[in-house]
């Protein structure tokens, strides 16, 4: 007969790890033994599998009773699930509200960010500086980087004047001039301080500002953070943005001609747009593949070749451009230069992207392993939802799930990319255009707030308002109104 105490010494085995004589209270009940699981091992409850043959039937439920069971010293406990870290215990100190300074008081009781107020044209930069704002890693960047700004280099002083704008918005509870930041932007990049004919500064390409903007940082963050580590790379903006892409040049006349193959860096996708465009995930895939013509050695000539992109790695944060505008060529106009255009189709996105099938092999490799686990999980909630209880595993079956736990714990997606991904990002930021060119109309940012699933803010420069998921998904354009050029994602834990 089985020994019966108060408490067990179980031996659990998790992935290739084995713990041996965990001490479990069956009084305590299931939800208590889950918790336990997670301070362990890092898998949340809600992503355990947690088996035990003769104990109870199928995967342990929040409801199962402990007691009365079988329990032995030694018994075998088999888990399933990914782990998201080992939870840590509170490392600040509580600070209580009268205990703050004024402008910190401020901060805790404003209802609304802060906006940026419009110097001329600057919504294109006020735009994009609010959805990187959202981004705490790069913000930690900016705190640790070694710069001050005195030694007159107008690059490391964009650096600065970044990190001491984000400074100031934290310390307001309204609208920020942001006077310096836009100074130095223009001395630093020339292009933006380009005027009208009329005298007034120019509007600019919210696209282009982004990657001239990262171009600087990442010569100056170049220190890791507490919460992220470059792994290899060489700067912050390389971690947290950098698309790790694979590449593949075919010839599409010759099958003699050689494969070439090779590997490049990009800090965001293009969604290309054409008549047949409807979604954001086709026009991606349509940016992932070109032809282009190039010397064909084995002809002799030139000849029209396929280039192929996969994704080998993924960010933490990925960036979405829709390639909106294009020049058009007017030869029987007046001055021959042409015109700047806009494509106003709409192009569905939603709240999440699945980037899937964007991935190379060795990284859907990866990813299959937690897709697959989900939808098994997912079919089991529905089997047992079905036949009221799940059957019994047998020793086969059980095997069959020890196998899948011991599934290499150290394939990594990327840098940042929490352990168990499925390849699925969540939209956190959007910046959108109105009007019929880059050189003209008026950009908005939306960002999602932090921990609120229904609650985005419009930034309209100055102007903060709150809105809904529904007002987002209503940018997808059609239309002379505001629509989506830019997309920041996140990996979704």
């Amino acid at each position: 007969a089985a020994r019966r105490l108060p408490t067990f010494g179980i031996k659990l085995k998790w992935n290739k790890q084995v713990f041996e004589n965990v001490e479990v209270d069956p009084s305590k009940g299931a939800q208590a033994f889950k918790e336990q699981l997670y301070q362990l091992t890092g898998v949340p409850p809600e992503r355990q599998k947690v088996m035990a043959k003769g104990l109870w039937k199928g995967t342990l439920k929040d409801d199962q009773e402990l007691t009365g069971l079988d329990w032995t010293d030694g018994v075998l406990v088999a888990m399933m699930g990914s782990s998201t870290g080992i939870p840590k215990p509170p490392t600040e100190k509580t600070v209580f509200v009268e205990d703050l300074s004024t402008s910190e008081k401020q901060k805790v009781a404003a209802v609304d960010p802060p906006g940026l107020v419009n110097l001329g044209n600057t919504c294109y930069m006020n735009a994009t500086v609010q959805c990187l704002r959202a981004v705490p890693e790069f913000r930690e960047a900016l705190e640790v980087a070694p710069i001050t700004g005195a030694g007159g280099d107008t690059a490391e002083a964009m650096t600065v004047a970044l990190r001491d704008l984000y400074k100031d918005m934290d310390r307001s509870d309204e609208y920020v001039t942001p006077s310096r930041f836009v100074q130095t932007m223009r001395l630093t990049f020339p292009q933006f301080a380009q005027t009208t004919p009329k005298g007034g500064f120019a509007q600019q390409d919210a696209d282009e500002f982004f990657n001239e903007l990262l171009s600087v940082m990442s010569s100056f963050l170049v220190e890791q953070g507490k919460e992220f580590k470059f792994e290899g790379k060489r700067n912050a903006v390389e971690a947290l943005f950098g698309i790790d892409m694979s590449t593949e040049m075919r010839c599409i006349e010759s099958d003699d001609e050689p494969v070439t193959r090779g590997t490049d860096l990009q800090r965001r996708l293009q969604c290309n747009i054409t008549s047949d465009t409807v979604t954001l995930e086709q026009g991606i895939q349509l940016g992932l593949e070109s032809e282009l013509e190039k010397n064909a050695s084995t002809l002799g000539r030139n000849a029209l070749f396929k280039q192929t992109r996969r994704i080998r790695k993924l960010p933490k944060y990925l960036t979405v451009q829709e390639n909106r505008f294009f020049w058009k060529r007017t030869p029987e106009s007046r001055d021959h230069q042409g015109v700047n255009c806009k494509i106003l189709k709409s192009v569905k996105f939603s709240t999440t992207l699945d980037i899937f099938d964007f991935c190379d092999e060795e990284l859907q490799k990866v990813l299959k392993g937690p897709r697959d686990e989900h939808l098994r999980d997912k079919m089991g909630r529905k089997q047992a939802a079905k036949d009221g209880d799940a059957m019994e595993e047998d020793d086969e079956e059980l095997q069959a799930a020890l196998r899948m736990s011991m599934a290499d714990p150290d394939a990594s997606a990327g840098i940042g990319i929490p352990p168990g991904f499925r390849g699925i990002y969540e939209l956190f930021g959007v910046v959108t255009h109105k009007g019929r060119a880059s050189d003209s109309g008026h950009y908005i940012g939306w960002v999602k707030q932090d921990g609120k699933e229904d609650d985005w803010v419009c930034f309209d420069d100055e102007t903060a308002s709150h809105c809904k998921t529904e007002d987002i998904l209503l940018l997808s354009g059609g239309g002379d109104r505001s629509m989506c050029y830019l997309c920041f994602y996140r990996a979704k834990e």
